[in-house]
């Protein structure tokens, strides 16, 4: 982000309207307010109706910054033992099946975002953004894109929302079982999650 040469605009004007919008940048305080991550798949078996899967983990621990050249830094990480979907021996399963007790955490990392994209965060009341971030798993880790939307819930109250679709075969987990084999998950989970950001200016 940052103005260039154009536009009627001096070039020796430039790196002083940069350096204006650094510092705005810099003089932001972003922190997480409150958020889940789900997870969704489907057991199946031959001639039985399919037996949808899912946990939710509210236990987030989120950290952001931004960095000398106004990047913004995002992580989060989710205890694997925190998601709950109604059934205490399933949730075992899951944390088993994710690594634990070796692994212990689930981690989103922001590794690239577009150009403008605070920008447009900053100047509309809602949208969508393409990034990329890298998802840890059971100590594998692998880099997608996500549609990430946003919407402002207030002045200063940023929600933001992503899903999509990955493999266990992506982070060495072989797809999860139930009843001896009978009932076998594809090799795909919908991973989705939402945060609220309390952003100050």
């Amino acid at each position: 982000m940052g103005i260039r040469p154009g536009l009627g605009i001096k070039p020796k004007y430039c790196h002083i309207i940069n350096g204006v919008m650094l510092l705005s940048l810099l003089s932001l305080t972003v922190s997480f307010k409150e958020g889940y991550v789900q997870y969704r798949t489907v057991l199946k078996a031959l001639g039985a109706v399919p037996d949808p899967v899912s946990g939710t983990s509210k236990r987030l621990s989120v950290k952001t910054s931004f960095s000398d050249d106004s990047t913004f830094r995002f992580q989060l990480k989710v205890p694997v033992r925190s998601f709950r979907s109604g059934n205490t021996t399933r949730d075992r399963d899951v944390a088993k099946i994710l690594g634990y007790p070796k692994y212990r955490y689930i981690t989103f990392t922001l590794v690239a975002y577009p150009k403008d994209a605070i920008d447009r965060v900053m100047s509309s009341d809602s949208g969508t953004v393409k990034v990329k971030a890298r998802l840890k798993v059971k100590g594998k880790a692998k880099t997608y894109t996500w549609k990430v939307k946003y919407r402002w819930l207030s002045d200063n109250l940023l929600e933001l929302r992503t899903s999509r679709h990955v493999k266990f075969t992506d982070f060495g987990i072989k797809p999860p079982t139930l009843f001896g084999f009978v009932k076998r998950a594809p090799d795909d989970v919908e991973v989705s999650g939402r945060i609220t950001l309390e952003v100050r200016r």
